[in-house]
C-alpha cells in the first residue's frame, strides 16, 4: 500500500502538481482554541484562534459583531494560513489603533505576522527566535515603531522594527539552569530617567518556569534592572574606622553588564575586624584576599575582611568585582508560607498609568503579586482564584480583572486599596478578556470550552455565552 501511494506521489510531481492534504475551511460561526481577543475602531472584535484540533489547516480570526454590545454575533472568518497542512499555533497578539495593524505572534513558524486590519490580510511575516507567544509595544525610535516579542522556547525577547519589518536584536535573558520561557512584557510607555541614566524605556517580562521577573532596557537592548545602574567612576564612599581607614571605589563599566565592575579597598595603617558597604547592588563575582562577600536584602553590596595570620598593613588593599545587577527581581514566598512554592512561574502583567505599581499573575501562590517600581518590590499579595492567567486593566487603572484559569472564574481587583471587589463564574479555561469602549461589557474568551462570554461590569454578572 505504501508503494501504491509513493507511485501516486511520484507521478503527481512528475506530472507537475504537487499534493496537498484537502483542508475544511475554518467554520464562520465557531471559535476553536481562541487565544486572543482585540477590539477594533469599528467596534467589531477580532479573536484569534490558534486552531487546537487541526482540523482547518489553518489558524484564523473570527470577526465578533458588537452591533448590540451586549450581544455578540458572528460576522465573519479570516484564514490567517491557508497552504495545506500548514498549521499556524497562535500564541497572542497586539493590536495598534495609530495604524491599524494587528501584530500577531506565529509559534509553528518562528514569526510574527502583520495583518492590515483595513484589508483583513497579512501584508509581512517577520522571522524572530523560535517560538514567539506575545507581543508589545515597545515604544517609538526615530519615528520608527519597535515591538518586544517573547520566545519562550529560545529564552529570549526581540525587538522588532514596524518601518522595516524585521527582528532588530535578541536579547537573552538570565538562565538560572532551569530555563526562562518567557510568556509576557510590560514595557513603560514612555522614556524616564532613573538613577541619572539616559533616558530610557524598560520591560518588565515574565518567566515561566521560575519566581523571577527579568527587567530589559529597551534603549541598550539587553537584560538591566534600572533601579540599580552602575555607579559612576568617583569613590562611593570613605569609611573612617577609629585609627584607620578603608576606601572603597569603583569604575564604572557598560550599564547592561557586558563588563564587570570593579571594587579595591585599600587599608592604612594596620586593622581588625570590620565590615564596610557600599551603595550599589550586585553579587560578588571574585575575591583576592580572605573575606566572605554578600548582598544584603537592600540591594548594598557588603562584605566581612578578617585578620589574615598576619595584621593588614599600610598598603594592602582587597579587590574583587560585582555585577550592577543581576537584571532580576525575585518574588519571594508569601510570608508566613513558610515553603517554596508548588509552581513558581508568573505569567500576565500589566503596568499602571502612572507607571508606579505593576500587577503580576502568580501561578505559584494563586496571587496577584504588586510591584513598586520605584524600587522594584513587592509590596503585597493579592489572593485570588486558581492558576491566574491573563489581567486586563481598565483605562484609568483603578480596575484590575484577572482570568483564573484552573477556577472558571474572573476576579475583579480595586487597584487602590488592592483588594478583591468581585467573583464572576465564567467558561472553562478563561484566557484572554477585552472591554466595551462604554467599558460597560467585558468580554471574555475560554479557551477549553471555545466560548465567548459577556460580563455586565455595572453589576458583575454575566449576561451571555457565545458558542
Amino acid at each position: 500500500m505504501k508503494r501504491v501511494l509513493l507511485s501516486i506521489a511520484f507521478a503527481l510531481i512528475a506530472g507537475g502538481c504537487v499534493y496537498t492534504p484537502k483542508c475544511t475551511p475554518p467554520p464562520a460561526n465557531a471559535l476553536d482554541g481562541p487565544v486572543a481577543l482585540n477590539l477594533m475602531p469599528n467596534n467589531m472584535l477580532y479573536i484569534i484562534n490558534s486552531n487546537i484540533d487541526s482540523r482547518y489547516c489553518s489558524s484564523y480570526i473570527s470577526k465578533i459583531s458588537l452591533s448590540s454590545p451586549g450581544q455578540p454575533s458572528y460576522s465573519g472568518v479570516i484564514p490567517l494560513r491557508y497552504k495545506g497542512s500548514d498549521l499556524s499555533l497562535v500564541a497572542g497578539d497586539y493590536f495598534s489603533p495609530a495604524t491599524g495593524l494587528l501584530w500577531i505572534t506565529d509559534r509553528q513558524n518562528n514569526s510574527v505576522l502583520i495583518f492590515d486590519t483595513a484589508a483583513d490580510t497579512v501584508t509581512a511575516t517577520i522571522p524572530v527566535d523560535q517560538s514567539p507567544v506575545s507581543i508589545a509595544p515597545a515604544g517609538t525610535v526615530n519615528g520608527d515603531q519597535w515591538m518586544l516579542a517573547c520566545d519562550i522556547v529560545s529564552d529570549d525577547v526581540s525587538i522588532i522594527s514596524s518601518d522595516l519589518h524585521k527582528e532588530l536584536y535578541r536579547i537573552p535573558l538570565t538562565n538560572n539552569g532551569s530555563g526562562v520561557s518567557p510568556l509576557n512584557a510590560v514595557v513603560t510607555p514612555f522614556p524616564i530617567v532613573i538613577n541619572n541614566q539616559p533616558p530610557d524605556r524598560y520591560a518588565y517580562v515574565t518567566r515561566g518556569v521560575d519566581n523571577n521577573i527579568s527587567v530589559v532596557s529597551i534603549n541598550n537592548h539587553c537584560e538591566f534592572n534600572p533601579m540599580f545602574p552602575s555607579s559612576a567612576s568617583v569613590p562611593v564612599f570613605n569609611t573612617v574606622i577609629p585609627g584607620n581607614t578603608a576606601t572603597m571605589s569603583s569604575v564604572q563599566t557598560h550599564n547592561c553588564l557586558t563588563q564587570p565592575e570593579l571594587w579595591t579597598v585599600s587599608f592604612t595603617p594596620s586593622t581588625d575586624n570590620f565590615i564596610v558597604t557600599g551603595s550599589a547592588s550586585g553579587e560578588m563575582r571574585t575575591r583576592a584576599r580572605t573575606g566572605i562577600p554578600y548582598t544584603s536584602d537592600n540591594g548594598y553590596i557588603g562584605f566581612t575582611i578578617y585578620p589574615p595570620l598576619s595584621p593588614y598593613v599600610a598598603g594592602d588593599n582587597f579587590t574583587f568585582y560585582t555585577s550592577a545587577s543581576t537584571g532580576l527581581i525575585n518574588i519571594p514566598n508569601y510570608p508566613g508560607s513558610g515553603i517554596g512554592t508548588a509552581t513558581p512561574v508568573t505569567r500576565g502583567i500589566v503596568m499602571t498609568p502612572d507607571m508606579q505599581r505593576i500587577f503580576v499573575s502568580y501561578v505559584g501562590l494563586d496571587s496577584v503579586i504588586v510591584i513598586d517600581t520605584a524600587d522594584n518590590a513587592v509590596e503585597n499579595y493579592i489572593k485570588v482564584g486558581k492558576l491566574p492567567e491573563a489581567m486586563l486593566l481598565s483605562p484609568d487603572g483603578a480596575t484590575l480583572y484577572v482570568a483564573c484559569y484552573g477556577s472558571q472564574k474572573i476576579y475583579v481587583i480595586d487597584t487602590n486599596s488592592e483588594t478583591v471587589t468581585g467573583i464572576i463564574g465564567v467558561g472553562n479555561g478563561p484566557f484572554a478578556m477585552a472591554l466595551s469602549q462604554d467599558q460597560r461589557y467585558l468580554y471574555v474568551l475560554n479557551y477549553n470550552d471555545n466560548t465567548l462570554d459577556t460580563i455586565d461590569v455595572n453589576n458583575l454578572s454575566l449576561i451571555g455565552t457565545l458558542r
